[in-house]
């Protein structure tokens, strides 16, 4: 059971499955369709042998009664020659009155246990006690039929039937009749009977004793080298093929004529197929297996127009299903069965439930985003309040560390507002153009932090990035702390050049994010230049760089300071249509 347990779970598709059940479901059909054929096909085979028999036996019919006739005749001549033992000429006259009345036979004579022919129908005598023939027949003395081309006796070819002669009482051997017919009467009787069969008389040995193509002229029987004694026959006969030199098949048969003395052989003029019982043709073992095969046709046909049609039909519907284009997804058969009916309108109600849960869905989540694109919007106006309130304040305060820092506390503040503007003004609440607001919250940073007339060059690299939310605040306000810290710190190098200020941002198809904020060293720019006192603004940047997730490096040559903070972007997010957002440099 193994191989068909792994046949089994190696098929896979229902489709494959149901034509195996149906396989085997209709294989006994098939084998009783085999076995009866079979016995069909053996059964017209017998009937069309037996029927080639009887024609054949059917004419050579005329033959028998003419050989019965002559054993008979001879039987009859061989006791009155007995009787006629002492008086030669006595038997001489029966012999030839028989010939005379009896105008089909051409000669007869009696010859005695000895080997002596003294009555004979032309008053010849013979001394055959010396002839090897006779001296084989006295030893087992049978009626049996042989032939005799021209002899002493006759100018003619000649059928001799001889019949042994026995003494009533004893049982002796007293000798042999012989009564012989011209080749020219059997042969001709032969060839009369039915045109479409070349018939021949032979002897149980195999000699061709007479033949409708002629005794000189039988060469085509001889070729057959047929000896019924050493074959099995049937009381009917047995039918055979004969290839011939030039390869063509002819029909032959071989059928008992008289007792198991004299048979007779017929071939029969044309194909094969002339004389076969046209019952399917030469295709019959085919039937069953076309029958087989048809029946597993229909029944597949049926079982795919029945079910598996219309479980494709709703595959292809699931698989076709998108809300952006509901309707594809309904599942409208072809005049389903009923169970298949019932399926597709649940299904189609699934999808009517689906498409209802998502419009609701959608209308919450509309919803929900308007709220907190008004949250952003109010956080947005309550940062500026703030920011307005300390420019309010540093201009009560005189000039000094204290309106410095008060002035770093607004940029961080309208950082931020500028941070929840990007919020509720974008495309969507799930991601932020990471480079559209690094550029709003460093171009600010530059308005308000590097100073008119001092010739500082500023140049700005970013790469277009989505980011999430939880990572687009951090970043923003980390560039606001390295920029704010670059504008203070920069100064004009010695070489002459003029101060420059460039801040980059690139990311890589793995979506590593790299921010890289850089000025020049020198003669310092900014008229005053005072610290925050506390190193507040490092601690941010560590606290930014860690919540981001990454690293950050600095770095001084001659005349440059570098900042550079390196992380990971969270996994990109799904657009709209269903495409991911890009993250190309």
């Amino acid at each position: 059971m193994k191989p068909l347990e792994r046949l089994w779970d190696s098929v896979t598709s229902l489709k494959w499955r149901l034509a195996l059940f149906l396989s085997l479901a209709i294989l006994p059909l098939g084998m009783i369709a085999v076995v009866q054929t079979a016995a069909v096909v053996r059964d017209a085979r017998t009937l069309e042998q037996l029927d080639i028999l009887a024609r054949t036996a059917q004419a050579a019919s005329t033959e028998r009664a003419l050989l019965r006739r002559a054993h008979g005749a001879a039987s009859a001549l061989g006791a009155s020659a007995v009787e006629a033992a002492d008086d030669p000429l006595l038997c001489e006259r029966i012999m030839q009155r028989f010939v005379d009345r009896a105008e089909a036979y051409a000669f007869a004579s009696f010859t005695t246990a000895e080997g002596q022919t003294t009555c004979s129908s032309t008053g010849e005598q013979m001394d055959l006690s010396d002839d090897p023939v006779w001296q084989e027949y006295i030893e087992r003395p049978t009626p049996n039929v042989t032939i005799g081309l021209e002899t002493e006796m006759s100018d003619q070819s000649m059928l001799t039937v001889v019949s042994p002669i026995f003494d009533s009482e004893s049982g002796e051997f007293l000798g042999a009749t012989s009564v012989a017919l011209p080749h020219s009467l059997t042969d001709t009787l032969l060839a009369a009977q039915v045109e479409e069969v070349d018939l021949a008389l032979i002897s149980e040995a195999g000699d061709v004793l007479s033949a409708s193509t002629g005794i000189t002229d039988a060469g085509i029987f001889e070729a057959l080298n047929l000896e019924p004694e050493t074959l099995a026959l049937s009381p009917r006969g047995l039918t055979f093929n004969v290839v011939h030199q030039d390869g063509s098949e002819q029909l032959a048969a071989l059928v008992p004529l008289i007792e198991d003395r004299v048979y007779v052989v017929g071939l029969w003029n044309g194909s094969i197929q002339n004389y076969a019982v046209p019952i399917f043709g030469t295709l019959t073992p085919l039937f069953p297996v076309l029958m087989w095969i048809v029946a597993f046709g229909i029944s597949f046909l049926a079982l795919d127009r029945l079910v598996l049609q219309h479980l494709r039909e709703i595959r292809q519907r699931m698989g076709a299903f998108s809300f952006d284009d509901p309707g594809s997804g309904f599942a409208m058969l072809d005049n389903p069965p009923a169970e298949f009916k019932q399926i597709a309108g649940t299904y189609n109600r699934m999808i009517d439930r689906m498409l209802g849960d998502r419009a609701d869905l959608a209308e919450s989540l509309e919803e929900k985003e308007l709220l907190l694109r008004e949250v952003h919007h109010r956080v947005k106006n309550n940062l500026q309040l703030i920011g307005s309130i300390l420019n309010m304040q540093m201009r009560s305060v005189p000039d000094g560390d204290a309106r410095r820092v008060l002035r770093r506390v607004q940029d961080r503040v309208m950082s931020l507002s500028t941070i929840h503007k990007a919020l509720y003004t974008g495309t969507t609440m799930a991601h932020v153009r990471g480079d559209k607001l690094l550029s709003e919250v460093v171009q600010a940073s530059f308005r308000a932090g590097i100073p008119q007339g001092k010739g500082v060059i500023t140049s700005l690299e970013l790469d277009k990035v989505d980011l999430d939310p939880d990572q687009a605040v951090p970043l923003a306000l980390l560039a606001n702390e390295t920029v704010t810290n670059a504008i203070k710190y920069i100064g004009a190098p010695e070489t002459g050049t003029p101060p420059k200020i460039s801040v980059r941002l690139t990311a890589d198809e793995d979506r590593k994010i790299n921010l890289i904020v850089e000025n020049t060293l020198g003669r310092a720019v900014q008229d005053e230049v005072a610290g925050d006192g506390t190193g507040l603004g490092g601690r941010l940047v560590e606290a930014f760089v860690a919540q981001l997730g990454g690293t950050s490096d600095v770095s001084q040559d001659e005349d440059i300071y570098r900042f550079e903070a390196t992380f990971t972007a969270f996994a990109a997010p799904q657009a709209d249509d269903g495409d991911v957002s890009p993250m190309t440099p």
